[in-house]
């Protein structure tokens, strides 16, 4: 009984010392943690959101350049037949789509959603003026109806989608 009574005045200090140590050690390692965690944290949103914002630009440049508008002025040559011009827009629509098509994995569903029918919207646009007229309309004849039809629109497909995207860039930015 005498020894079992040594072992126990051993053992209890020795079990309390080990429970400190295992909680001040558990602490110590899980605030580590916690700080490296917000580390990799911050650093992958100082890599990300530079990535977010280049992504958010480039679509509503994308937007800005198959705008009716803009794509009659950029595209439309002296004694251009309104076929070729309508090729030329559509393609020029299909290009910049292709070439922008990346930029949806940093910007919102509802945004892309956006994007895609101001480029569906646009092409139609498009296509009905073209549908319109003669087959021997010119490119000005063309221009003109597209500026007729978006002339009756409250706003361009192409500007409501950059509508959409400014307002998710700026709840994403908060």
């Amino acid at each position: 009984m005498k020894d079992v009574i040594e072992i126990v005045k051993i053992l209890v200090p020795a079990l309390i010392v080990f429970f400190a140590v295992y909680i001040i050690l558990k602490q110590f390692f899980d605030r580590e943690q916690s700080i490296r965690r917000d580390e990799l944290k911050m650093n992958t949103t100082k890599e990300y959101t530079p990535l977010k914002i280049q992504a958010y630009e480039r679509t509503v440049l994308y937007m800005e350049r198959i705008d009716p508008n803009n794509m009659i002025i950029r595209l439309h040559k002296p004694g251009m037949s309104a076929r070729l011009l309508h090729s030329d827009m559509l393609k020029a629509i299909r290009e910049e789509y292709v070439h922008n098509m990346t930029q949806q994995i940093y910007i919102s569903i509802k945004a892309w959603d956006g994007v895609k029918t101001a480029k569906e919207e646009t092409s139609k646009i498009v296509n009905m003026a073209m549908h319109n007229l003669k087959d021997t309309a010119t490119g000005i004849d063309l221009s003109t109806k597209i500026f007729e039809i978006i002339a009756n629109l409250e706003k361009t497909p192409t500007e409501m989608a950059i509508a959409v995207l400014k307002r998710d860039f700026q709840k994403g930015m908060r």
